[in-house]
């Protein structure tokens, strides 16, 4: 398998349940990763090893993106907004848990499919704001984010499902966030 692209970026605030609501997308998908962390032990006994264990604590992720819309500042970090794009920053502020998702384009043997991941309970810390004077080139900053994922109590953490289409992957990520579909009309 090999992954050529990485899109949609949807965060949904994240209640008991696994139920989602209030999703967004959050700005374009530049990259993420997810690093699953472990705690392992082993027994001894007899001059060898007996017993090996080895089990899912959390996950490290990052996130960065295009941009960080305001809606992100309140729902991931607990900042007061306004409807005229102010963001409150508090020292008291506290980040919340959400649901994070997205999609990539997998190609195996030249067919296309669309692998969609939900991280089902995570909790993410603002990165460093960087930002540098316009010189000669252009040099764009952007916003990123770390985290850990957690486990439910279930044990499930991650759930990811394979699609033929983009849109089908999309509309499983929108339902997962919560988001209603647009009505036309």
């Amino acid at each position: 398998m090999a992954y050529i692209g990485l899109a949609k970026p949807t965060i949904a605030t994240y209640t008991d349940g696994k139920v989602y609501t209030d999703g967004f997308r959050c700005g374009k998908a530049i990259d993420t990763s997810i690093t699953p962390q472990f705690a392992e032990g082993s027994l001894f006994g007899d001059n060898m090893k007996a017993e090996y264990d080895k089990e899912f604590k959390h996950a490290d992720i990052t996130l960065n993106t295009t941009e960080l819309p305001v809606t992100a500042h309140e729902k991931m970090f607990g900042h007061k907004t306004s409807e005229e794009s102010e963001i409150q920053f508090n020292a008291n502020d506290e980040s919340k848990y959400v649901g994070y998702g997205f999609y990539v384009i997998e190609k195996v043997n030249g067919i296309r499919k669309y692998v969609a991941t939900w991280l089902v309970k995570c909790k993410f810390t603002e990165g460093a704001d960087n930002y540098k004077t316009k010189g000669d080139t252009i040099e764009y900053q952007t916003p990123g984010l770390s985290g850990q994922a957690l486990a439910e109590d279930d044990g499930t953490w991650k759930i990811t499902k394979v699609f033929n289409t983009e849109q089908e992957a999309q509309d499983w990520l929108d339902t997962k966030a919560g988001i209603k579909p647009v009505e036309e009309p």
